[in-house]
């Protein structure tokens, strides 16, 4: 049993939606790994999607607490979450073993991702600044 209510605030960073037509991408590659400090514009990860590779931006400043899904996943859907970011270093290590609810079915070449199916969100863009703070129990 997952208590979403124990986590500290934070932030969920959805696979972003890097074109009008974009339905999934992969994760290149990470560029920051768990605890490091982001500044809002820092590039985080490359993602690849069929056209291109793009730089993934932080919109906020904070502590990458939690990448959820590893370098070289592939299909990863729009929307799912990718990392979680806190304000506060000292919150990074809560999030050891956190696991995001999934969107629609996981990416089925990420071991990491979830495989539990809840109501995709209609927010996927880059552009979020405000803190999810996730107090469901799943």
């Amino acid at each position: 049993l997952r208590c979403m209510s124990s986590y500290p605030p934070h932030m969920e960073l959805p696979m972003p939606a890097l074109s009008p037509t974009m339905t999934q991408g992969n994760i290149a590659r990470w560029k920051v790994q768990e605890g490091d400090e982001v500044r809002a514009g820092d590039s985080v990860a490359e993602i690849e999607t069929d056209k291109a590779t793009m730089e993934f931006e932080s919109q906020e400043d904070g502590f990458v607490a939690k990448i959820c899904v590893g370098d070289g996943a592939q299909n990863v859907p729009v929307g799912a979450i990718v990392a979680v970011m806190v304000e506060e270093k000292e919150h990074v290590g809560a999030f050891a073993s956190y696991v995001p609810p999934a969107v629609n079915a996981a990416a089925t070449d990420a071991p990491t991702a979830a495989t539990t199916p809840t109501q995709s969100s209609s927010t996927s863009s880059l552009t979020s600044s405000s803190t999810t703070v996730r107090t469901d129990e799943s």
